[in-house]
């Protein structure tokens, strides 16, 4: 067998079923490989396109997501959706195929230094080298994305090992387990949380998914504290967190599960000034100013271990959680007319009021963009919902979309994204086409990057905003040219049968809505010392 076949063996034997990719010439012989085994390549129209549907794949199942792509170009086409998956904590597994080791050095076509061009990027990097032990570094790169913190890791493939012929090695060491909680230290912890009058959790990203999630949700229970998960860009200014924002500067005491004091929370000015800071991570955050007590554990274990020496002690009850979480899901009074508004164009909030019913029957929202993006946001409940995270990219919903049909194909997806966003990753609608995924996508077309124009009239003044103007295009026609079906939207009364029509079509497709070009919602600061 050739270390291309150990590659794909490898994956099968790991359960991967789907690998998102764009062809190339230094990954043939993966593809020819797969030819006969029971995996599925779901070919893309731009790498990024690959990394962003293995990143959404990642998150929905729990399990990694795999993305292979060409070297050089092909590579570094992949690298800012690489990022969007790191900061995301997404487990996702690169691999790109990479000019010949034993041209190494000798101006090879497309010679790169791509483990390099990951690192900064990924958990863990590395080429493949023996041809014997590429299975192994597959399920060794595979094991990495899952343990302890999820996160991308990138195994770059020369095509000379891919080629040769060699056994099977005898096995692969086994990643390094992430430190564990200990009694001392969640006796500790439990004690602060016992001391607080008004404790709040807050989590990173892949702590607020899944088990993870469910597992936060049964401390906070016990507590009879909130939690909440950051994984906006905008932070704790989140307009998803609604209210709840006004109320982080009462918090007498946060637990950080999986999320580091960073500049999503103002590296703690956030909170109130006396406000006690214990970081529960994978790496202790010892001799950070403002953190009270660091400890190195994985939070997905150490929450289940904090739950149970929480429920060995009374916790007397408070309104803290019900008053947090009501000012997270209450929405301002005005809010109600502008979701009936007959206006035209359509206040974001009218878009949300249409699709608010698919959502709460069990569709899953994807959501990206700048102004638009984040109304979306903040104006709907979905049950399920990827958005394009810390990293503060945009252009991954469609692709996102893609991923996730595959990933959950008994239900709608729906990918709200703003005109901006559309013209990312557009043709990845003839991906969805060849595969049969009929995603649904809704686009806030204002004519305008609404989020830079926004922060330019904040910060210069209306008159010395530029380079922000874009035109109404048709992108319903984009899609209709495509193969897949257009609605094109102008008054609030055509809405909800554009979109019910969409759905129905059985195909991709694309409402395109000519929305009023309106800032994101606020909420007021973030308390604290800011």
């Amino acid at each position: 067998m050739t270390g291309a076949g150990r590659v794909v063996e490898a994956l099968v034997a790991a359960g991967v079923r789907r690998i998102f990719t764009l062809s190339g010439n230094q990954i043939l012989s993966v593809y020819d490989a797969t030819i006969g085994r029971d995996v599925a390549l779901i070919h893309t129209r731009h790498e990024a396109a690959a990394v962003h549907m293995a990143d959404a794949w990642g998150r929905l199942t729990e399990q990694p997501g795999v993305a292979l792509v060409t070297a050089g170009p092909g590579h570094l086409n992949a690298i800012s959706a690489l990022y969007g998956a790191r900061m995301a904590e997404s487990p996702v597994l690169l691999l790109s195929g990479a000019s010949p080791r034993g041209q190494r050095g000798q101006g090879a076509f497309q010679e790169i230094d791509q483990v390099a061009v990951a690192r900064p990027v990924v958990k863990a990097a590395w080429s493949i080298e023996d041809p014997a032990r590429a299975g192994d570094d597959v399920a060794r790169a595979l094991a990495l994305t899952t343990a302890g913190r999820p996160g991308p890791v990138h195994l770059a493939l020369p095509g000379d090992v891919l080629e040769a012929t060699a056994p099977p090695s005898s096995g692969s060491a086994a990643p390094v387990a992430p430190p564990a909680l200990t009694d001392r230290d969640a006796l500790a912890v439990v004690a602060l949380l016992a001391e607080a009058k008004r404790p709040l959790i807050l989590t990173g990203p892949a702590m607020g998914r899944g088990p993870r999630w469910a597992a936060v949700q049964r401390l906070a229970g016990t507590l009879g504290a909130p939690a909440l998960p950051i994984e906006s860009r905008r932070g704790v200014n989140d307009p998803w967190l609604r209210g709840a924002t006004r109320l982080l500067g009462e918090a007498d005491l946060v637990l950080l599960l999986g999320k580091p004091l960073d500049f999503s929370l103002r590296f703690g000015r956030a909170f109130g000034r006396g406000c006690r800071i214990v970081a529960l991570d994978i790496e202790a955050t010892a001799g950070v100013d403002g953190v009270t007590l660091a400890v190195a554990a994985d939070p997905a274990a150490a929450v289940e271990r904090l739950a149970g020496v929480a429920a060995h002690r009374p916790w007397p009850p408070t309104s803290w959680r019900d008053d947090v979480d009501a000012a997270r899901r209450a929405t301002p009074p005005e809010w109600q007319a502008l979701r009936r508004s007959a206006s035209a164009p359509l206040h974001p909030l009218r878009v949300c009021a249409a699709l608010a019913p698919y959502l709460e029957a069990g569709a899953v929202l994807v959501s990206d963009g700048g102004e638009f993006g984040q109304w979306i946001q903040a104006g709907l409940e979905p049950r399920e919902r990827l958005i394009n995270g810390l990293s503060g990219s945009i252009g991954s919903a469609l692709p996102m979309a893609v991923a996730a049909r595959l990933a959950r194909p008994d239900r709608p997806v729906l990918a709200a994204m703003g005109d901006g966003t559309f013209g990312f990753h557009a043709f990845e609608v003839d991906t969805a086409l060849r595969h049969g995924l009929p995603v649904v996508v809704v686009v806030g077309n204002d004519a305008r990057w609404n989020a830079e124009h926004t922060l330019q009239t904040r910060q210069y003044g209306a008159a010395r905003a530029v380079g922000c103007e874009l035109l109404p295009s048709r992108y319903d026609r984009v899609v209709e040219a495509l193969g897949g079906h257009g609605e094109f939207v102008r008054r609030p009364d055509e809405l909800e049968p554009a979109l019910a029509r969409a759905l129905a079509a059985g195909r991709p497709a694309c409402v395109n809505v000519l929305i009023d070009s309106v800032p994101a919602p606020t909420f007021g600061d973030a308390g604290g010392h800011a």
